[in-house]
Order: C-alpha cells, then sequence, then structure tokens
C-alpha cells in the first residue's frame, strides 16, 4: 500500500497563537482505507506548561482536520457534558531532554469502511495537550473531582511549540498507510 508521510516544523507554522500548521498537498485523495503506522515527535516538555506557568511533562494530541471517524475521537468529560475531539490522534508524552525525540509505532486503522475518505487541500494540523486539574486539598468526593474538570484538553501555543530561540527547534511527523479509491 502508499506512504503518506505529513511533517509539521515550528518554523512553519501558521501565523496564529497556537501551534497548528495547513498542509497543502500535490493533489486530492479518496482513500477506502487509512492507517497511522509511525509517529515521531521531539516536543521537549520544558516549554509545555500548564494554566499556572509550571513547566510539566504532558500527554500530547494532534488534531487533523480530515479525520473524523470513530477510532480518531478522544472523548472529554466538561462539567458533565461530553464533548468529542475529532480527529484527535494522542501522539504520547512530551520529552524529557532536549535534542532528543519519541519514535512510536502506532498501527492504527483511522478509516476503514464504506464511506470514502476525501482528504482535500488544504487542511490543518493542530496540537493539543492533556492538562490536570487539581482537585481542592482534603477533597475525597469523586464526583466533585470530576466535576472540577480534572483533565482538560488545551491548545498548545507557537511559544510552546517553538521553543527557544537558540534551539533548533520541534517538529511532528506522522507516516500513513493508506489505499486510494480510484471509481468514478
Amino acid at each position: 500500500m502508499p506512504i503518506l508521510s505529513i511533517t509539521m516544523r515550528s518554523q512553519d507554522l501558521d501565523n496564529t497563537n497556537n501551534a497548528e500548521k495547513t498542509i497543502k498537498l500535490e493533489q486530492t485523495y479518496k482513500m477506502r482505507y487509512m492507517k497511522l503506522l509511525h509517529i515521531y515527535h521531539n516536543i521537549d516538555n520544558a516549554n509545555i506548561s500548564d494554566s499556572s506557568g509550571t513547566s510539566t511533562n504532558s500527554i500530547l494530541f494532534a488534531k487533523i482536520d480530515f479525520l473524523n471517524g470513530q477510532n480518531a475521537v478522544y472523548t472529554e468529560i466538561n462539567n458533565n457534558e461530553v464533548i468529542e475531539h475529532n480527529g484527535m490522534i494522542c501522539l504520547g508524552e512530551t520529552i524529557k531532554d532536549s535534542n532528543t525525540s519519541t519514535f512510536r509505532d502506532a498501527y492504527k486503522v483511522l478509516h476503514e469502511g464504506k464511506d470514502l475518505l476525501y482528504i482535500n487541500q488544504p487542511f490543518k494540523i493542530q496540537l493539543f495537550k492533556l492538562e490536570s486539574v487539581d482537585v481542592a486539598e482534603g477533597n475525597t468526593d469523586l464526583q466533585v473531582y470530576k466535576d472540577s474538570e480534572s483533565h482538560l484538553i488545551k491548545p498548545i501555543t507557537q511559544a510552546q511549540f517553538r521553543g527557544n530561540l537558540n534551539s533548533a527547534g520541534q517538529y511532528l511527523s506522522l507516516v500513513f498507510e493508506y489505499q486510494e479509491d480510484y471509481t468514478q
């Protein structure tokens, strides 16, 4: 099966406050099947901070505009309301040391079924982090903890993804396997 590789570098971000990149392909794809094979990234936790400004290790997610199937959904509970983040892929956690990278075999089928997946140009990739919210000290009531939005998905800012100005920058690379549909 053919391979599609998509790369997002910190030097090539869109002109917004968040870590997002508009990708333009040479053609429009019409796919019957798509699998995420590998994830590479070197997103350093030194620049990823929580709402208090404290740098912390975090779980990373990428939202890819063209994905919306049930296999690429991250579910979040916010004030007892269930929110589904379509097209959200878990990238793993941030790395702890600069100048290193993470390689992850995913082998996750993202689209397989009767409906065709069209990748039209352009599409966006946006980066997010999982941020935990500490519950009040001494509170042992599980429901109160759940109601306090104990984990939220927050966008990663451009500054967090770019890192220090003297660094080589950060990147994300996704490698997909696909089966194109050639019917008219």
